[in-house]
């Protein structure tokens, strides 16, 4: 039996690539995956406070900007949009979001967030792992006759669609 010797150099190679590959977020992470791991409230949630927030959460640091592709719509994303602001936790982690003004009382809303938000190390998260859990439901282009708080949703841009053709989730819930 022949024993083969791998060169000092190609091994140290090896090494530099591995370290290079590593999901610490400071670096490339292929073999990661960022999750959207919690929602409140969760689609399919009563009783919500008029005053939110809603809250999501991540496996991952996000990048910067990304709250631009969450929305909050009055009944379901066809809805008119209620302003909102968010507000990321300083690991980047978790994203809070409150409405300007309080919620009508046992009113349907839905909570839109878009396919197309990126990790900090610029890779897609994915929001369908989770789904049961969040109660959470894919936005497809066909549903709610295409619309998006009264627009095409095909106008929305690319922050908003993923990799599976949907235009993100949906989490719908009603306040007390």
């Amino acid at each position: 039996m022949k024993l083969r010797t791998i060169p000092a150099a190609a091994l140290l190679m090896s090494l530099v690539v591995a370290a290079a590959c590593g999901t610490d977020g400071t670096g490339p992470s292929a073999a990661a995956t960022t999750e959207l791991v919690s929602v409140t409230p969760p689609g399919g949630a009563t009783g919500v406070p008029t005053a939110g927030p809603m809250v999501m959460t991540f496996s991952h640091p996000m990048m910067p900007g990304m709250e631009q592709y969450l929305d909050l719509h009055q009944g379901d994303v066809s809805g008119p949009l209620i302003a909102i602001t968010c507000t990321w936790s300083a690991d980047r982690l978790t994203v809070t979001c409150v409405p300007f003004q309080p919620l009508h009382p046992n009113a349907p809303y839905t909570f839109h967030a878009g396919g197309g938000m990126m990790d900090a190390d610029d890779h897609p998260a994915d929001m369908g792992r989770h789904q049961t859990q969040t109660g959470g439901q894919w936005l497809m282009p066909g549903m709610m006759g295409g619309m998006h708080a009264g627009a095409p949703m095909s106008g929305m841009g690319a922050g908003w669609k993923a990799g599976n053709g949907s235009y993100g989730m949906t989490f719908t819930f009603t306040t007390g």
